[in-house]
């Protein structure tokens, strides 16, 4: 049996992420209806506040328009 060969390459998440939330930027640009994301945001655990306030984020990066709820 011959040998496997295995090649690898690095990936920057960073820049690829970064170049996909200004694909996105366009996009939602574009759009004659911009899109929305509501989140319900029940309990104070503190995780989800951190998910939360990332996705506000990532909204705000791409026009997207978010609104937040806490209960």
């Amino acid at each position: 049996m011959p040998p496997i060969e295995i090649t690898a390459r690095l990936i920057d998440g960073k820049a690829v992420a970064a170049a996909l939330m200004d694909e996105i930027a366009e996009k939602v640009a574009k759009m004659p209806r911009k899109p929305s994301l509501a989140v319900i945001l029940v309990g104070d655990d503190p995780a989800s506040h951190v998910y939360v306030a990332n996705k506000v984020t990532a909204c705000a990066k791409t026009g997207i328009y978010s609104v937040e709820h806490r209960v």
